[in-house]
């Protein structure tokens, strides 16, 4: 057997199959086991930083954590189950975010309504960026339970913004032909994306961060029908 178990989405060999195949039963834990699992969340987290999922093992998460592998399946299956289980604790909304949305975008300041979610949204984002650049290249790569993550997390905001852009077509703001929902995830697919590279990116021909961000502000007010 190979002394190195890789943490990868599907591609358990046999003879790791038969060790890793049982998901640890559910049960309630108490303090310490609740420490424990936590040490192994943030343990892969950081982890996850300046590694791939596929290049972390359950060897690696369980060194990190000052534990043993033994102790890693107590709690996990395996280093996605890790992952998927950080982000049931990060969202991509926050009260603050949802009461931009919640404005009426009709009336005058949506510009700098729409900048001020930008801002909230890319906050919110980046301080999940690790799990959540990993949830998204896990489900891009075929993984559904990293693609249920992706959009049970989405959906607030996908719902919050379909309504708006409805009200925007029924005040002749927005093109009538246009479906909510493809807004609303055209709308999420700038903030990701832009939450993503953003922060890394160069100034350079006029394009930095703070450009990229007002861009994304003025093209997000006009589809939730900001007059121009």
């Amino acid at each position: 057997m190979a002394g190195k178990f890789r943490g990868r989405i599907t591609y358990l060999t046999q003879t790791q199959a038969i060790i890793t195949a049982e998901t640890p039963p559910e049960r309630k834990l108490g303090a310490k086991g609740q420490r424990t699992r936590q040490q192994l969340i943030d343990a892969t987290v950081d982890l996850l930083e300046t590694h791939g999922l596929r290049d972390v093992s359950v060897v690696d998460v369980a060194r990190a954590a000052q534990t043993s592998p033994a102790t890693f399946y107590v709690y996990f299956k395996g280093v996605p189950e890790v992952v998927l289980a950080a982000l049931e604790h990060a969202s991509q909304t926050s009260p603050e975010l949802e009461a931009i949305v919640a404005r009426d975008w009709l009336s005058p300041g949506a510009e700098a309504a729409a900048a001020a979610f930008v801002e909230e949204y890319t906050g919110i984002w980046n301080r999940n960026r690790t799990i959540f650049v990993v949830r998204n290249l896990a489900a891009e790569e075929g993984d559904t339970r990293f693609y249920e993550a992706r959009m049970t997390q989405a959906r607030p905001m996908m719902d919050a913004i379909s309504s708006q852009v409805e009200r925007a077509q029924a005040a002749g703001r927005t093109p009538a032909h246009l479906s909510p929902r493809s807004c609303a995830g055209t709308v999420l697919m700038i903030l990701e994306r832009l939450s993503a590279i953003g922060p890394m990116s160069s100034h350079s021909d006029g394009v930095g961060y703070a450009d990229l961000k007002a861009a994304a502000a003025h093209s997000i007010s006009m589809m939730l029908g900001a007059r121009g």
